[in-house]
């Protein structure tokens, strides 16, 4: 699943390319099960002849803010990929199954093998109330993302670290690859219940996520699956993991065997030694 890092780079592509200020000239849906809250129909109305201004991002959800005060948001979920395509036609793929196409003879292609994505259509006024986006903590990437802000979303919580951080209604953004990296860099072990954490590891927690994070960004995120933020380039931060996706491998700072194991359904992979 793309997290924090593989959609802001997404983001920066896009924000860079020529989609922007272009006129939506027609739209293809070829999976309207995507649509979640409108019908194909509506979605091309409501979005032909408009144009994206600027795109952003609330945690894991792209955020595509249109002329008149149109919003579409859009989540890749775990398969789901958005290619800005020049000179596009409609590409035989039996994964595509949305294209917006541009003025300029362009289009915006979504893919996605096991069609979990979704797209809504919201406008200014109410998008950030919206179920999907009202429940969104701040991301670590967050300035109002502090100790402070930490130490208050885990009041009285006890699930284990690792099922925290990827609670999007606690912190936003992190997903599996970047839990265990930021626990491995912290030194906390994944099964910490959240409620034994101390400010000295609150403290590690916020300064990890962020470094981590942004250093994923610089790298274009990480692909270890099929994340591709262009549909010639994937992300290289696969090279830079200290543990995930390293199990039976020696720990980078001690070489005892990285261990996994499974916490709330998600591989985890930690280092005993190191994360006592």
């Amino acid at each position: 699943m793309p997290e924090l890092p593989e959609v802001q780079t997404i983001i920066n592509l896009l924000n860079e390319s020529k989609a922007i200020n272009q006129t939506i000239t027609s739209i293809d849906v070829f999976c309207p099960k995507l649509l979640k809250n409108c019908s194909v129909k509506t979605f091309q109305k409501q979005l032909v002849n408009e144009k994206i201004t600027t795109i952003s991002r609330i945690g894991k959800y792209l955020i595509f803010h249109l002329t008149n005060k149109k919003v579409l948001v859009i989540h890749l979920r775990m398969e789901g990929k958005l290619f800005y395509q020049v000179n596009a036609c409609q590409t035989k793929s039996p994964h595509l199954h949305i294209q917006i196409n541009f003025a300029n003879h362009a289009a915006l292609q979504y893919f996605d093998s096991r069609k979990f994505g979704t797209f809504h259509l919201f406008n200014e006024s109410n998008y950030l109330k919206s179920p999907e986006l009202s429940k969104i903590a701040y991301d670590p990437l967050n300035p109002e993302c502090n100790a402070a802000y930490w130490t208050q979303q885990m009041q009285h919580c006890k699930l284990p670290i690792k099922s925290f951080l990827m609670d999007q209604t606690k912190i936003a953004g992190i997903g599996n690859i970047y839990a265990n990296e930021i626990l491995f860099a912290t030194k906390i072990h994944p099964t910490t219940p959240v409620d034994k954490i101390n400010l000295q590891q609150i403290a590690a927690l916020v300064k990890s996520s962020k470094a981590i994070l942004t250093e994923a960004i610089k790298y274009k995120g990480t692909t270890v699956f099929s994340y591709q933020f262009s549909k010639d380039h994937s992300g290289n931060y696969q090279h830079y993991l200290k543990v995930h996706g390293k199990n039976n491998q020696p720990c980078p700072i001690c070489q005892t065997k990285i261990i996994k194991v499974k916490i709330s359904g998600r591989g985890t992979y930690y280092c005993p030694h190191c994360q006592k």
